[in-house]
């Protein structure tokens, strides 16, 4: 009980960091982890120098940005996409984020590379494709419970979250509780979940913020800092 009530108190404060990009104040709630990612060259700005926090995040984009966070492994064969010829911009990345099972595709050989990615679809990607799952303790149900717009939440991306939560890829801005599933990710949020996924895999230190949903921490049998 004390150690929750410190852990809590810990948090109340976000980390600050002095960006490059003019459109990310030092005290916006994504800064920390923007700079962080752009310092390792995992995310880039725009030609004008900004970096767009708020703009939607597309299959491709993230198929690029993970490519660029992860040393990808081989868990499956290439698959040819009907809508990502050979000399599309993205197409090398998004066959090897397939291939290492960050990303998959849809019926009829169709990828969607345009396709804004729904935060869910984010926080399953990054955990199908780190296969994290062998740590996991708890049923779905008792980790999403205490969110407000649980019931939103794709049947298909129940287990997938889990292991999202567990590991604390998910950061709720501004309200923690709501996981805004089906919404089209941004680019601060999908940076912030990347990084996350870099300290759950030992790549990066811990950041402190009051947006990682980590309700279910201390709770006996489930997984602890």
């Amino acid at each position: 009980m004390i150690f929750g009530i410190l852990a809590a108190l810990f948090v109340q404060s976000p980390v600050q960091a002095k960006t490059t990009f003019p459109d990310v104040r030092p005290d916006d709630w994504a800064s920390v982890y923007i700079q962080a990612l752009a310092e390792r060259g995992i995310i880039l700005g725009f030609p004008d120098g900004s970096f767009r926090p708020n703009d939607p995040v597309t299959r491709a984009q993230f198929a690029v940005m993970i490519g660029k966070a992860f040393k990808l492994g081989f868990a499956r064969n290439a698959i040819r996409f009907t809508d990502v010829p050979n000399n599309y911009w993205a197409a090398n990345a998004i066959q090897k984020a397939y291939t290492a099972r960050f990303l998959s595709g849809y019926p009829e050989s169709v990828f969607m590379p345009d396709q804004p990615m729904p935060r869910v679809q984010v926080f399953v990607a990054l955990a199908s494709g780190l296969q994290l799952s062998d740590r996991i303790v708890g049923s779905s149900d008792a980790y999403v419970g205490t969110l407000k717009d649980s019931k939103s939440i794709p049947e298909y991306a129940l287990n997938g979250l889990l292991e999202a939560l567990s590991y604390r890829f998910c950061i709720n801005y501004p309200d923690v509780h709501v996981l805004n599933p089906n919404r089209a990710s941004t680019r601060a949020e999908v940076a912030a979940s990347i990084y996350q996924a870099l300290v759950a895999t030992g790549q990066a230190p811990r950041i402190p913020s009051p947006y990682i949903f980590e309700d279910f921490l201390y709770e006996p049998g489930r997984p602890k800092p």
